[in-house]
C-alpha cells in the first residue's frame, strides 16, 4: 500500500532503485505522477536509493509537491548539492 507521488510543472525524474520509475520531462504546467511502489517488487524493510532530479525553467508561480507514504531515510555519505 506504499505509494510516492509527485506534483509540479517543467522537469523531473524520480528513480527508485536505479530504475526510472516517473518522468515528467519538458516544460508544460502543473502535472500528476504517481507509483504504486507495491508493484516494483521491492522488499518490505529493506532499504533503497530515491533519486530525484527536478529542473524550473519558468522565473514565477512555480510549484513542486512530493507525496510518500515511505520512510525517508539521509545516506550520511551523500551531500546536498544545489
Amino acid at each position: 500500500g506504499q505509494t510516492f507521488s509527485f506534483t509540479g510543472d517543467d522537469d523531473i525524474w524520480v528513480f527508485i532503485n536505479n530504475h526510472l520509475e516517473i518522468d515528467l520531462g519538458g516544460v508544460h504546467g502543473a502535472m500528476t505522477a504517481s507509483v504504486d511502489l507495491d508493484t516494483l517488487g521491492l522488499t518490505p524493510g529493506k532499504t533503497y536509493s530515491l533519486d530525484i532530479f527536478f529542473a524550473e525553467r519558468h522565473t514565477f508561480a512555480s510549484n513542486f509537491m512530493i507525496e510518500t507514504s515511505i520512510e525517508l531515510i539521509k545516506d550520511p555519505c551523500v551531500k546536498r548539492r544545489m
